[in-house]
């Protein structure tokens, strides 16, 4: 019996260690590190790719549902930032599809006439790359790739563009080195 429980212990202990070693090894992406860049079919057919806008404009990334009532309080926030800001800002709505449909995204569309772009995570793929356990989940992602927020979100964003898209300057070799205060 002592040996069955020990043996039982060692292996309840072995699958825990792994499982902690598992969860230090993913990264979610945070203020401050490079975008992962993704591809996703718009529900109007386009096809939005974060590497696009790269050296162009800052992009707002929301994750959101069809049920989520926080997600439903952003709307105004995000018509008027197309409405008023659609040079400064690119923003991508993705569905996560978690206990939703493309239909019921399609009709939350219309009825609250949403005019910024609405996608739908078919295999949640995206939304397990971004790390997304709830909605809404908003990144600001500058011009140079960078995520310079992960929620909390300036409430007033237009004062904040000229930063998001401010690229940044390219560094030879030796400039980098002198920076850094490095020998090269």
């Amino acid at each position: 019996m002592k040996m069955g429980f020990r043996y039982l212990t060692a292996i309840f202990l072995l699958g825990l260690s792994s499982m902690a070693s598992v969860a230090n090894e993913t990264v979610l992406p945070t203020e401050g590190q490079v975008a992962p860049d993704f591809e996703i079919t718009q529900v109007d057919g386009l096809t939005f790719k974060l590497s696009d806008y790269r050296g162009k404009q800052a992009v707002y990334l929301v994750f959101w549902n069809t049920w989520c009532g926080y997600c439903i309080k952003k709307i105004p926030k995000l018509k008027d930032a197309q409405n008023n800001l659609p040079e400064q800002i690119r923003i991508i709505a993705i569905n996560t599809g978690l206990k939703d449909s493309v239909e019921e995204t399609l009709d939350f569309q219309q009825q609250f006439d949403t005019n910024y772009p609405l996608a739908f995570d078919y295999d949640k793929k995206i939304t397990n790359l971004y790390g997304v356990w709830g909605t809404p989940t908003e990144f600001i992602i500058d011009i140079n790739g960078i995520i310079q927020h992960r929620d909390n979100i300036p409430e007033l964003i237009q004062p904040l563009l000229s930063k998001w898209n401010t690229p940044t300057p390219v560094l030879s070799k030796n400039e980098g080195c002198i920076r850094k205060k490095v020998r090269c």
